[in-house]
């Protein structure tokens, strides 16, 4: 069955809602935190044309279908429908195929059959969803933004008049995309009203092309870290790290605060860079030389700033101590029977082109072949050498023990984190001497630097 077979009916109302309660499961097990700002905004009585950032593969369409109040239909490659894992779920979701010029075959009438669709759903009351960067990529910044969002829109409301259609700009930014257990932020902007753009474009189509992607690109800019290379946005992130716990009693904020705190970095380390260059690259020498001196010991930042004495890792220890020994029993076992397919899961992750913006959609892909494999085997095999009660036993075991091997992980983790850090940085090696002072260095520089910033422009103090 190919893509052209599933255009999309402009008639059906959107998702399964089944599709976007599984991509909630799929996301709520692989990320540990998924913060989401800004639903309010969500304009729920007009059409909607979703558009956000493109950064990590087919987890961005996961996270507007799993959390947005009216999950849209998405544009996506027609390529995608030739992956058969992908397929069903594609059609699940009502996804609506684009075509890229660069795929052999292309043929553009089949775009301005996926375009009439689009123009069609909205005229429905629908809503859509579309990642206008095109590509998913791993770029410090935005990348430039096509035009498809705007033609879309704007033919939309011309050929059908008075739609009313709003475009609602949304944000994702990942503390560590491909990690697991890692937070997600999801920041909804205001929505954007396409009216100035729809008068414009009866006589001036491309200009109001042009200045609608100027809008969204603007909205998107302001819900996303933005670095103009790189080894800024290294260095920006370490020391707002730094800055945010000088002494490790600030460690635990919110990504949300977290990504507030680096946009104010932002702004002032470009503004003082013009101003105060030398005295910016004194502070970088002195956060790079901690920076290094971290990668070299292995070590992280929240490790080398813990203030907890004897008694307080004790009471923690001991406070975990029990429910890891609760947990140990299933626990191990889940681990027993799912160490197969992890390896599976990262044999074909291994197999696939490692980029830094899939890494996390293989992980997911994969698991959601292998693990419920091994749960419909381990059945059927219980099922076969004693009875179909025990199958139907197994068939909730495997995904039950999946969970609590996972909290036992996760918990052993943050254990043994804790102890490791309050080991070495009571263990009086010299090395640990030499990281504090480094560390207290740029500490010391930094609020040097944020004092001058706050003086120059009171309003953008970054705390």
């Amino acid at each position: 069955m190919t893509s052209e077979d599933h255009q999309g009916r402009a008639e059906a109302a959107g998702p399964h809602p089944s599709v976007a309660a599984l991509a909630r499961f799929l996301l709520r097990v692989f990320y540990g935190k998924i913060e989401i700002q800004g639903l309010e905004r969500v304009p729920l009585d007009e059409p909607l044309v979703y558009v956000a950032n493109h950064v990590n593969s087919l987890v961005d369409g996961a996270l507007l279908l799993a959390y947005m109040p009216a999950p849209p239909r998405f544009l996506a490659t027609s390529e995608l429908w030739q992956i058969p894992i992908l397929r069903p779920f594609l059609l699940w979701a009502a996804a609506i195929p684009i075509y890229r010029r660069h795929v052999e075959g292309f043929d553009p009438e089949k775009n301005l059959r996926t375009f009439a669709v689009c123009h069609e759903v909205l005229a429905a009351g629908g809503h859509i969803g579309i990642l206008p960067e095109g590509t998913s990529h791993s770029q410090p910044s935005l990348v430039r933004l096509r035009t498809g969002v705007g033609r879309i829109v704007l033919q939309a409301e011309v050929r059908f008049g008075g739609l009313g259609t709003r475009v609602v700009p949304v944000g994702f930014t990942f503390e560590d995309r491909g990690r697991f257990r890692s937070s997600v932020l999801v920041q909804v902007g205001e929505a954007i009203d396409p009216a100035p753009e729809i008068e414009l474009y009866r006589e001036h189509p491309r200009q109001a092309v042009k200045v609608l992607i100027g809008r969204i690109r603007e909205a998107l800019v302001g819900l996303t870290l933005n670095f103009t290379s790189w080894d800024e946005a290294e260095l920006i992130e370490r020391a707002a790290e730094i800055y945010q716990r000088p002494g490790g009693g600030r460690a635990a904020i919110s990504l949300s605060e977290q990504v507030t705190l680096r946009r104010a970095f932002i702004a002032g380390y470009r503004s003082l860079l013009e101003e105060r260059p030398e005295e910016v690259e004194e502070v970088a020498a002195a956060v790079r030389r901690y920076e290094a001196e971290l990668e070299r010991h292995a070590l992280r930042d929240d490790q080398v700033a813990v203030t907890h004495s004897a008694a307080d890792v004790a009471r923690f220890v001991a406070g975990n101590l029990w429910l890891l020994l609760i947990r140990l029993p299933l626990g191990l076992v889940g681990v027993i029977i799912h160490w197969l397919p992890f390896q599976a899961a990262s044999w074909a992750g291994r197999r696939l082109p490692e980029t830094a913006d899939r890494l996390a959609t293989y992980k997911v892909i994969a698991s959601m072949v292998f693990y419920p494999l091994t749960w419909l085997a381990l059945a059927i095999g219980a099922g076969w050498l004693w009875s179909l009660p025990a199958g139907l036993a197994m068939m909730v075991l495997g995904p039950w023990s999946a969970g609590v091997a996972l909290r036992l992980y996760l918990r052993s983790r943050l254990v043994w984190s804790r102890l490791r850090g309050f080991w070495l940085m009571h263990s009086g090696k010299p090395q640990v001497t030499e990281l504090r002072r480094l560390r207290g260095e740029a500490v010391t520089a930094i609020e040097r630097l944020v004092e001058l910033y706050s003086g120059s422009s009171p309003s953008s103090e970054p705390r």
